[in-house]
């Protein structure tokens, strides 16, 4: 029978750029959400800014790309709970303009709701269902008429 040599015991505590690192490995994240992140466990403003800074320079930091991902990615939200989570998600506000330029908010409403109206949704809870995903009033009074179209 062997014996396993025993392991050095290793602190809990990371670096802040192997912290970093590891953080990168395991998603795609904005830079202010990983200045939170690095905040929280005690990394002065400075130097986490400085540590972004230098990955940002290497391309781990895109706002725009991750802005333009992010809203393709959600096609059953409306504009305005795209802008909102993006804000706080920490992009900036020409970024989140420039990522909601190419939504066709009508056409992902109009989408949603004729999934919805075959599966025999009241056309007033499909309208509710829009709103609370962030749709604007204007464009889910347009879907319900596009996708309504062929049932009255």
């Amino acid at each position: 029978m062997s014996k396993q040599p025993e392991r050095k015991k290793v602190s809990g505590e990371r670096s802040p750029e192997a912290y970093l690192q590891s953080l990168l490995s395991r998603g795609v994240w904005t830079k202010a959400v990983v200045l939170r992140k690095l905040q929280g466990r005690g990394i002065p403003e400075e130097e986490a800014e400085l540590l972004i800074g230098k990955y940002e320079d290497a391309g781990f930091f895109d706002d725009g790309a991750y802005a333009l991902l992010f809203v393709e990615s959600h096609p059953e939200w409306g504009l305005y709970r795209l802008r909102d989570e993006l804000r706080r998600r920490g992009v900036p506000k020409e970024q989140i303009l420039r990522a909601l330029e190419e939504t066709d908010e009508e056409e992902n409403a109009t989408a949603l709701a004729g999934e919805w109206i075959r599966m025999g949704i009241d056309r007033r809870k499909i309208g509710e269902r829009l709103l609370r995903r962030g749709f604007s009033r204007n464009a889910c009074t347009n879907a319900l008429e596009r996708a309504c179209e062929g049932e009255l």
